[in-house]
């Protein structure tokens, strides 16, 4: 899909007449990621044996030892191995699996677990005084599709080979500002608008890359549970590479 996207890009701006080295320019800019979507989400062509690649909703399964509050509910299960290999530009693990759990209504609270392959879990029960934490959404599988991404709000004063080509010339701005439109239509699927591993973050008002943080996972509500937050899970590129999910930031959007 990254392949795919980035000729596409170098297509549109060719149709546009904009330069190779300005349209080059975007399309170093793009970054892959790993969209989690439901079967009906996934293109045509990635259905046939199709291999579900994570687990949302429904109780976490994690090793007694790891103590996870019980108002916090599990988001999602990603099997490591399920995900397509060469695709993220992230460290993200080749085996077991992560465990995401996030509570968004009170506390901004979360929790990424990683788990080995072979790990002993035990189902994760609610407290018996919250008897609904956790039983109120059955868990579904997800299926993994490789996508891209390009930053958010990106403007042609981003891009220093874009203000140099249309420095004092309308004509020449306006073809940039439809290469940068032609890039949204063409990065936009359907599939795109569940869970997301890796890519620039679909923040809505503040871009974490802004503060120099890389996104490890964003997880819109509307996924699993219904609402509209979006949780963005996010560190350095040293944090997610070394596994220290207990330094992530979880930031919520509505």
């Amino acid at each position: 899909m990254t392949a795919i996207a980035h000729e596409a890009v170098r297509d549109a701006g060719r149709a546009l007449g904009v330069p190779d080295p300005v349209t080059e320019a975007f399309v170093r800019l793009l970054r892959p990621c790993v969209y989690l979507c439901p079967y009906e989400e996934l293109p045509e062509e990635l259905r046939k044996d199709a291999r579900p690649a994570a687990r949302a909703g429904g109780p976490a399964h994690l090793p007694e030892d790891v103590a996870v509050p019980a108002y916090v509910p599990h988001m999602v299960t990603v099997d490591c191995a399920a995900i397509p290999t060469g695709v993220l530009d992230i460290e993200f693990p080749t085996a077991g699996h992560v465990a995401i759990l996030a509570e968004v209504t009170d506390q901004d609270e979360g929790f990424v677990v990683h788990l080995p392959a072979g790990t002993e879990t035990v189902v994760r029960h609610p407290r018996e005084t919250e008897p609904d934490a956790l039983t109120s959404h059955e868990s579904f599988p997800l299926y993994a599709v490789a996508g891209t991404t390009m930053p958010g709000a990106l403007r042609r004063s981003h891009v220093a080979a874009a203000v140099d080509y249309a420095q004092g010339d309308a004509e020449r701005a306006r073809l940039v500002d439809d290469l940068i439109k032609e890039m949204e239509a063409i990065l936009t699927v359907r599939w795109g608008n569940g869970i997301q591993l890796g890519g620039f973050a679909p923040a809505w008002h503040d871009p974490l890359e802004d503060r120099g943080n890389i996104l490890f996972a964003s997880i819109p509500e509307s996924a699993v549970f219904g609402g509209e937050c979006i949780i963005l899970i996010s560190g350095s590129r040293e944090q997610i590479a070394e596994r220290r999910y207990n330094e992530l930031e979880f930031d919520v959007e509505s």
